[in-house]
């Protein structure tokens, strides 16, 4: 009987010793790493000694704060990017929340970082309304506070180009919510045509557009 148990569980103690063989492989190949926000690069990054779990053992020394492209300052979209805590050792710390603050730059609005991974990296975001140079600094990393700067490009808002016959030339934007009207000759509303909440009236004596 146990020998029919031990048969019937050979194959699944291979498959169980397969993918740790794998997994191991996978770790000294490189094939295997954090997943960080598009366009942070971390080729260049130190190579880990260790792993640890407790930050009151922890000097986080080298660790730092990593960006990628710029943010949009819609006051929606979130700009992510990456701490990594590593201490000077070359250990990381895993499981532990970063915490960050605006030293410089208005409208922002900072999202709650992530636990720390195997790697030492947590992914943060951040919003804002006004666009320019934030500069972020870490608070809980002990006596080390890491800075680093965002970049926050302008909303270019849409406009619309009215040309009259004079050759008199009017660009308006038109943020949601408002209403943008310009008229050209007389008005006179036999035809009328609408696309993206605008209206354009054409008749024999004219054209407008609502």
């Amino acid at each position: 009987m146990f020998r029919n148990l031990a048969i019937n569980l050979l194959p699944l103690l291979l498959l169980l010793t397969g993918c740790s063989i794998e997994a191991s492989l996978q770790d000294l190949a490189g094939l295997r790493g954090p997943k960080l926000p598009p366009g942070i690069d971390i080729t260049n990054k130190q190579p880990i000694a260790g792993v640890v779990t407790d930050p009151s053992i922890s000097d986080f020394a080298k660790s730092e704060i990593l960006v990628g492209p710029t943010g949009k300052a819609d006051g929606v979209t979130e700009l992510q990017f990456a701490i990594q805590l590593m201490n000077s050792d070359n250990t990381v710390v895993a499981g532990y929340v970063p915490q960050f603050t605006v030293i410089k730059g208005l409208g922002t609005v900072p999202v709650v970082c992530t636990p720390s991974d195997d790697f030492g990296f947590s992914v943060c975001s951040i919003r804002s309304s006004e666009p320019g140079i934030k500069t972020l600094q870490v608070t809980n990393l002990g006596g080390f506070n890491a800075e680093k700067d965002l970049l926050f490009d302008a909303v270019v808002k849409e406009a619309t180009r009215i040309v009259s016959s004079g050759g008199e030339v009017t660009v308006a934007t038109h943020p949601s919510g408002w209403q943008m009207t310009g008229t050209v000759g007389s008005q006179f509303g036999s035809v009328v045509v609408e696309k993206n909440g605008y209206k354009l009236r054409l008749g024999a004596g004219g054209a407008a557009i609502e």
